[in-house]
């Protein structure tokens, strides 16, 4: 067996990764100038984004070099049934647009933390949610995306590890530090276009070479590797179902799981997530929010032809290297003694991609990836910016606020590096694997607190923290206690002795734990007094119409306190506004001599040039505004953010020429989706 190793690039792919950089430079130096200084331009991209834009941002922010390389090796796997998680993507996608963004919008809010706040109250479920978010984003996103990318970088170039991995984090970062979310849904869109292209050109040709589609049927039961054929077991035989989206009870991805347990983490993914909803708050209006939700689902149909059946061709392609079973031949192929099925893509793109298309190909893996890390830098900067930062500096300027997002793009940099060595020490599919536990055991809590506070008016602040606390804890048990066992690696004789509970499918357990946070959420919602109507007026679906805007339940100060909702009303109460935005006050003394650099110095020279580098990198474009108002005040051109989002802006759109085609839209998609499903479903498995 001889070991995959790395193949030099030709003269012409490295021409194609250079204009590809080219590109993406230039659309990010160009959008860096637009919604630069404001939070809401920052931020939301002056909230002023077209649905298109919006729409492959959504997809691009999802589709990272983890779904290339994780699709496209559980494809070779064991079939089809992975890309139910794309296809059910889909609906979720339309409850996102239809449910979720209007509450939002009419909520005026920036953050998802900033929502939980105005509907419960309190400091405690906004602290918790907020230090989630950011562990989310910096230990299981950022690590799916630098592991898979490294896989593709070592397999594909034989590159150093650590210094092409840090070079693509830096580069992602420039875009995110530059322009903030203008710059990121740019560069997303262009990087999608990108994606989809060369990703359909490696489709033909794979398609092309294996024989089509019915071809793959037939040929893919019996694509195993040579050391397959002498042992008894079942190792490294593909899944006898491997051609049906709907698999029994007892499958590794069972209908019920994947419709039920994968949809409660879903509606935490696509709803209630700060790197996607944070591309809808920046579009136009609803409509175009809605809009580019459509968009976003008419691109998840494409990952089952572009990844998934491409990783089954490869293994029919290269059955030894992707099919092995002993872990002795896995670590000599690819360096992992759990399998080689990460290794699919790659594979396919060293060995029948020709020149110049391949580094196109290569510039597909590159923009997913920094697709995938610009969102996350944008949208935890915001989160930290938003919901911690002004905890300590409620009187903070915008000029503050964006210097703080930026600053903190570049902690999230050194954390991601300071992650590598974890990454590079986690074998084969440990870590995707972990990455999917995390959102089963993390996701269904937050998934009630946010369902069932836009939906039901009765849950409060008591219910909503103690189904968090009470999901946590479960979920907890459960992780700690699976990931106390070691990986099982498949070989002959060596059967698995974990305990059941633990055997217990986590889409299922996803599901259980969802009812069990509901139900606690409920009973105590229900047990506590109400909120007040006062308060969450217009916070919730079925409260849109309601003109009346909602004030603020007054919290004491402190990150742990709740809400306290029902002092008398006719005394003078001492607790603070914690979450209101002073953006317009006169800087103090100490504000003013931070800022006096930008004041002083000769106009010519290297201290101008200096400060006036510094200046664009921070967002201060404005630096004469001290007298009243910050910096880069909201009055910025393209911030439209105080002028749009009023009361009356959801009732609004409802009058929009194109509002009802958009919703009529939405429904033959779903058409569509029922349609994918029952297509490419194995009619003869029972569902029991």
């Amino acid at each position: 067996m001889v070991a995959i190793i790395g193949t030099a690039l030709h003269w012409s792919d490295v021409l194609v990764l250079l204009l590809y950089f080219l590109l993406i430079l230039g659309f990010g130096v160009w959008s860096s100038c637009k919604n630069r200084g404001s939070v809401g331009g920052y931020f939301l991209a002056g909230r002023s984004m077209h649905f298109i834009p919006v729409g492959a941002s959504l997809f691009a922010s999802n589709i990272g070099s983890g779904h290339f390389i994780g699709l496209a090796g559980s494809g070779a796997s064991s079939g089809i049934a992975v890309a139910g998680f794309e296809i059910g993507a889909i609906h979720w996608l339309m409850v996102l647009g239809w449910l979720f963004v209007p509450v939002y919008m009419r909520a005026e809010v920036f953050t998802m933390p900033q929502y939980i706040k105005m509907r419960y109250g309190g400091e405690r479920i906004r602290v918790y949610l907020t230090c989630l978010a950011l562990m989310l984003s910096i230990f299981t996103k950022i690590s799916v995306d630098l592991y898979s990318g490294a896989i593709f970088l070592q397999q594909a170039l034989n590159w150093n590890l650590y210094g092409s991995v840090i070079a693509l984090i830096l580069l992602a970062a420039f875009f995110t530090v530059g322009g903030g979310l203008t710059a990121v849904i740019w560069t997303d869109f262009i990087q999608t276009v990108i994606m989809v292209v060369s990703a359909f050109i490696l489709m033909i040709i794979s398609f092309v070479r294996v024989g089509g589609m019915q071809q793959i049927r037939n040929l893919f039961p019996y694509a195993v590797a040579y050391t397959t054929l002498h042992n008894t077991t079942e190792c490294g035989v593909p899944n006898e179902n491997y051609f049906s989206l709907i698999r029994s009870f007892d499958a590794d991805l069972p209908w019920f799981g994947i419709f039920f347990g994968n949809g409660v983490a879903s509606i935490w993914y696509w709803s209630c997530d700060q790197v996607i909803v944070q591309r809808t708050l920046a579009a136009k209006n609803l409509t175009h929010a809605r809009a580019g939700c459509l968009v976003a689902g008419m691109l998840k149909f494409l990952p089952l032809f572009l990844m998934v059946f491409p990783g089954m061709i490869a293994r029919i392609l290269f059955p030894d290297e992707i099919g092995c079973a002993d872990p002795d031949v896995c670590y000599e192929v690819c360096h992992s003694r759990n399998g080689c099925n990460d290794i699919a893509y790659p594979l396919l793109v060293l060995r029948l991609m020709p020149h110049a298309i391949r580094g196109l190909t290569l510039a597909c893996m590159i923009a997913a990836l920094m697709s995938s890390l610009t969102s996350i830098f944008n949208s935890s900067s915001t989160i930290f910016t938003i919901d911690i930062w002004q905890r300590f500096r409620r009187n903070a300027h915008d000029w503050e606020l964006m210097i703080v997002g930026r600053v903190f793009v570049m902690i999230l940099v050194g954390i991601s590096i300071l992650w590598i060595p974890i990454i590079r020490a986690s074998q084969g599919a440990r870590l995707f694997d972990y990455i999917q536990a995390v959102s089963s055991f993390l996701a269904p809590p937050v998934t009630a607190c946010y369902l069932l506070g836009v939906l039901w008016k009765r849950i409060n602040e008591e219910g909503a923290f103690w189904g968090l606390i009470s999901g946590l804890f479960v979920g907890m048990i459960r992780f700690i206690w699976e990931y106390s066992y070691t990986a099982m690696l498949c070989q002959l004789g060596h059967l698995d002795k974990r305990p059941s509970v633990i055997q217990f499918n986590f889409l299922y357990f996803s599901a259980l734990l969802f009812i069990i946070s509901a139900i606690v959420t409920i009973v105590v919602s229900l047990l506590t007094k109400p909120i007040p109507e006062k308060y969450i007026c217009g916070l919730t679906f079925f409260d849109l119409d309601n003109l009346e805007k909602a004030i603020e339940i007054p919290t004491r100060p402190g990150c742990m306190h709740k809400a306290n909702t029902y002092y008398d009303e006719e005394q003078p109460y001492p607790f603070e506004n914690s979450s209101s935005y002073h953006i317009n006050q006169p800087p103090t003394e100490t504000e003013k001599k931070a800022l006096h650099f930008f004041e002083t110095g000769d106009s010519t020279g290297i201290v101008f040039y200096l400060k006036t580098a510094f200046a664009w990198i921070c967002g201060l474009e404005k630096t004469d505004e001290l007298d009243g108002q910050s910096i880069c005040s909201s009055s910025h051109p393209h911030d439209n953010t105080s002028n749009r989002r009023s009361i009356t802006s959801i009732h609004d759109e409802h009058v929009s020429s194109w509002h009802k085609e958009v919703s009529y839209a939405a429904i033959i998609i779903l058409a569509l989706c029922a349609f994918v499903w029952a297509f490419f479903t194995d009619y003869r498995i029972r569902l029991n």
